[in-house]
């Protein structure tokens, strides 16, 4: 845990200056799949705040400890603090850091600098924070919703707001227009069919080796197949991942989708097997390939967005929860 005993309490915040007792006013803690998510609620709130998100301070960050100076903005150095949050949060090298200081913050002075909010449908929340502490769940408040009730928590703190100025607006909006037409021209190009494309062809070996390397370590057997029609199948031994991904047209990402479906067993349509039950679909999905910031694509669906270079732990992983929801059916 990280000891913050210079932390001001929350409690005793309103009778100081509050926007001078810390560097900033609020800090965002996020998953890379969720770094987007973090970017557009930080848009709503940095022109008339201080904020900080990785992203936007890597060049002042450069050539520094990244973890003790991450360990001190959330520890020390901002007001409140935004958890972006799911069950994985805490276990990557960066947010087990920014957990630490949270907790060890909390210890000393409690909770009420901290606002999570669910990034799960439905809400899940962290095993040790307090029961009464509440969570805004972002498939029902959304981005605005979620910036208002953060900018809400710093006026209850007595934060000064810094009215945006017809300039700093231009700026936003020029932010906004600029990355609107990156992203349209993306679409509709070869370059981004070849980056969609490429990306899938890394997906699907990711998964294989995946499948290999956990057949191995968990003598349980996880089994990739290539199969006609552009289906690809991950076998497991209580769920099926079944993926495929659709391409209409050459220079056009326009009606392209990954489509992503879990069965309990191999479905008819795709394989002949010997079986008398029909399969059972436990879920599916259907993801674009899009930028979701500059130079940044991701697979998207809904408001989950998956960095190509996660997307195949992040299915395997799901992968993993329906064997687990298999297994427990079965068993009753």
């Amino acid at each position: 845990m990280v000891d913050s005993p210079t932390t001001p309490s929350l409690e005793n915040t309103n009778s100081m200056a509050v926007h001078d007792q810390f560097k900033y006013d609020i800090a965002f803690s996020f998953l890379s799949q969720d770094e987007t998510v973090a970017q557009q609620i930080n848009d709503e709130l940095q022109d008339r705040y201080r904020t900080f998100i990785y992203t936007e301070q890597q060049k002042k960050l450069a050539g520094t400890d990244g973890e003790e100076t991450f360990k001190r903005v959330f520890a020390k150095e901002a007001l409140l603090v935004a958890v972006l949050f799911r069950p994985e949060w805490g276990s990557t090298p960066w947010t087990r850091v920014e957990q630490e200081a949270i907790r060890g913050r909390a210890h000393d002075n409690g909770y009420d600098f901290g606002t999570f909010i669910a990034m799960t449908d439905p809400v899940t929340r962290p095993d040790w924070l307090p029961k009464v502490r509440l969570l805004y769940g972002l498939k029902r408040f959304g981005i605005s919703g979620a910036a208002a009730a953060l900018e809400a928590r710093l006026q209850e703190q007595g934060v000064s707001v810094h009215e945006e100025t017809v300039t700093e607006r231009a700026q936003r909006l020029k932010r906004a227009s600029v990355f609107a037409a990156e992203a349209k021209e993306f679409r509709f190009s070869y370059d981004g069919i070849g980056l969609a494309r490429s990306s899938f062809d890394s997906l699907i070996k990711g998964l294989s080796q995946l499948a290999e390397e956990l057949t191995k370590s968990t003598e349980m057997r996880f089994i990739y197949r290539s199969l006609p029609w552009g289906n690809h199948l991950i076998m497991s031994p209580n769920a099926v991942l079944l993926i495929n991904w659709h391409c209409k047209y050459a220079n056009s990402l326009s009606e392209s989708h990954l489509d992503v479906d879990f069965y309990d067993k191999i479905p008819r349509s795709v394989i002949a097997v010997p079986d008398f039950e029909d399969e059972r679909k436990l879920a599916s999905a259907k993801y674009d390939f899009k930028l979701v910031g500059p130079s940044r694509p991701a697979w998207v669906t809904g408001m989950t967005e998956i960095m190509p270079e996660d997307m195949a732990d992040y299915l395997m992983k799901q992968l993993m929860h329906h064997n687990e929801r298999e297994l427990g059916r079965k068993s009753k």
